[in-house]
């Protein structure tokens, strides 16, 4: 059993029940759709430490409308939830009022835990929320899926699938549907590294599309016909 914490984080925030929500709803269902932090960052053309930030209470972090319309595409909706809490006390809307809420991070083998201690009631009842994420372990299914991912890649380079500049999404909708008989045991982590590996070699480069990375070829080394 996996009982032992090895670690513990806290963290804490400001907000109003309706952010509150949202950023709740968000952890559940990236856990819900077996995505990571950095699974997901990398997707919506983020830095880590925009989920990072997001998930951990920052009051300067939003999701924007570009972000939630990439969401909707890579959330699956039969994995959504819902989070209902009481809007009033008495007459008086207390929703937009920020209250502190802590978060309590439980760290264990095989999964992190996490506590979130608000000050709202559900239905009358007032009681913190859990969410549970198992960490996912790549490693027998790494050194292939990364030689695949790699190979495909520099097809795509040389075909000039990069000529035009290729969102996060873009990149893994095209290698998860090549791969689609594989690719429900991989991470989107494997095409970031490979990707990072090809910026490395001068081949690809990252630039900026309506504020989102997104990565394509390095204008020094034109793309070979096929």
């Amino acid at each position: 059993m996996d009982k032992t914490c090895i670690n513990t984080k806290t963290y804490s925030g400001y907000l109003d029940q309706h952010d509150f929500i949202a950023r709740y709803l968000f952890i559940r269902n990236r856990i819900n759709n077996s995505f990571t932090r950095d699974e997901l960052a990398f997707l919506l053309g983020k830095t880590p430490y925009f989920i990072i930030d997001y998930e951990e209470l920052s009051g300067s972090t939003k999701l924007g409308l570009s972000e939630l319309d990439i969401l909707c595409r890579i959330l699956k909706r039969g994995s959504y939830e819902t989070l209902v809490l009481d809007r009033t006390f008495g007459k008086i809307d207390i929703s937009y009022e920020k209250r502190m809420i802590r978060v309590i991070q439980k760290e264990y083998t095989q999964k992190l835990v996490y506590e979130f201690i608000h000050p709202w009631t559900s239905g009358g009842t007032s009681k913190s929320l859990k969410a549970e994420e198992p960490k996912y372990d790549f490693t027998d299914v790494e050194r292939e899926s990364k030689k695949l991912i790699k190979n495909e890649i520099a097809r795509l380079i040389d075909a000039g699938f990069f000529t035009e500049k290729k969102t996060p999404l873009e990149i893994y909708e095209r290698i998860w549907s090549t791969f689609r008989y594989c690719s429900d045991a991989w991470s989107a982590i494997f095409i970031k590294d490979i990707v990072y590996h090809f910026i490395r070699e001068g081949k690809l480069t990252h630039k900026y599309l309506n504020g989102h990375l997104s990565y394509q070829n390095n204008s020094k080394i034109p793309p070979v016909k096929m």
